[in-house]
C-alpha cells in the first residue's frame, strides 16, 4: 500500500476520532457522562482483548511485572481526557474540543521532542516549530471565538463556564501528549497490542471506581436505552490505536500526527455544521475555516 493511500486512510480515522466525544456524550444523556466514559472504555477493553487473543499476543502480558508502575499511567490519562471530553462536548462543541486538543497535544509533544524524554529522539525547538505553536494557539482561539459568536446571547456565567471547560480540556490534552510515549515504553515490555489493552483496562478500572465513588452507578441501569451507535466510542478509540500502530512505520510519526489532525478538523467542522449526535449547529463560516487552516499549518510546522 502506498504512503499516500495510508495517509488518506489515517485522515478518515481522524474524522472518526472527532466523532468519539459527541457519541459518548449522546450515550451520557441516558447513563450520565462518567458512566458513558466507563462504558466506552469497557467496549474498547473487550475489543482489544479479542484482538490480542486472535493475534496470539496475550502472552506479552506475562512481562507486565517488568514494567515500572509509571508506564501504566497512560490509561489514567486517557480516561481523564475521555471523561472531560464527554462532559464538555455539548457545551463547547466538537470544533473547540478538536482545536484545544490539537494545541495541547502538540505543545506537549514539542517539549518532549526537545528534551528527548521517554527515549524519544531529540528535536530542537526551531523557528518553524515556534511559529507552528503560535499558529496552533491562534487557530484554537479563533475556533473558540467563532463558538462564542454563535452563542453571543448566552448569559455571561455560561460563557465563563465554557472558558473553564476549555481550560480543563487543554490541560488534559497536554497530558495526552505524554500518553503515547508512555504507552510506547510499556510496549517495549509487553508488545504493541497488549500495551493498548493494558491502557484501556487501566482506564476502565479508573472510570469504574469514579462511577461508584461519585454515586453515578444508577445510570448504568439505563445502558440499554440509547441507540446502538452510541456504543461505538470505545471501538473508535481501538481503531485509532490499531491503525496508528500499523501506519506509523509507513508514514512516520510526523505524517501520522498531521493526517490524524487533518481528519479530526474535518470531522469536527462537519459534526458542528450538522449538529450531529445532538450537538448544537454551528455554521462553517470564514472564521472557522481560517482557524482550521491555521491549526493545520501549525501542525505541519510543529511536526516538521
Amino acid at each position: 500500500m502506498s504512503s499516500a493511500l495510508v495517509a488518506l486512510l489515517i485522515v478518515l480515522v481522524g474524522v472518526l476520532f472527532a466523532a468519539q466525544a459527541p457519541i459518548n456524550s449522546g450515550l451520557g444523556r441516558s447513563t450520565g457522562p462518567l458512566a458513558a466514559a466507563f462504558v466506552s472504555f469497557s467496549v474498547g477493553t473487550v475489543a482489544l482483548f479479542l484482538i490480542c487473543l486472535a493475534g496470539g499476543t496475550l502472552g506479552g502480558l506475562g512481562s507486565l511485572g517488568d514494567a515500572p508502575a509509571w508506564q501504566l499511567t497512560g490509561g489514567l490519562i486517557g480516561a481523564t481526557y475521555v471523561a472531560l471530553a464527554t462532559i464538555t462536548i455539548s457545551r463547547i462543541g466538537a470544533g473547540v474540543i478538536a482545536a484545544t486538543t490539537i494545541t495541547g497535544q502538540l505543545a506537549c509533544s514539542v517539549v518532549i521532542d526537545h528534551y528527548g524524554w521517554f527515549g524519544i529522539e531529540v528535536h530542537d525547538v526551531t523557528g518553524p516549530r515556534v511559529l507552528g505553536l503560535l499558529l496552533l494557539l491562534v487557530g484554537a482561539l479563533a475556533m473558540l471565538y467563532s463558538r462564542e459568536e454563535a452563542s453571543s446571547s448566552a448569559p455571561v456565567a455560561d460563557r465563563r463556564e465554557r472558558a473553564i471547560y476549555v481550560g480543563l480540556i487543554f490541560v488534559s490534552a497536554v497530558m495526552v501528549g505524554f500518553q503515547h510515549p508512555i504507552n510506547s515504553q510499556l510496549a517495549t515490555h509487553v508488545g504493541d497490542f497488549p500495551a493498548g489493552f493494558v491502557n484501556f483496562a487501566v482506564g476502565t478500572a479508573v472510570l469504574c471506581l469514579l462511577v461508584f465513588l461519585t454515586g453515578k452507578s444508577p445510570g448504568l441501569r439505563r445502558i440499554g436505552d440509547p441507540r446502538f451507535y452510541y456504543y461505538l466510542g470505545g471501538l473508535i478509540g481501538v481503531v485509532v490505536i490499531v491503525s496508528s500502530l500499523a501506519a506509523v512505520t509507513e508514514i512516520g510519526a510526523e505524517g501520522l500526527t498531521a493526517a490524524l489532525v487533518t481528519g479530526q478538523l474535518i470531522g469536527s467542522l462537519i459534526l458542528d455544521r450538522f449538529g450531529a449526535f445532538g450537538l448544537k449547529r454551528i455554521p462553517v463560516n470564514a472564521v472557522r475555516l481560517a482557524a482550521a487552516a491555521a491549526l493545520l499549518a501549525g501542525t505541519l510546522l510543529a511536526t516538521g
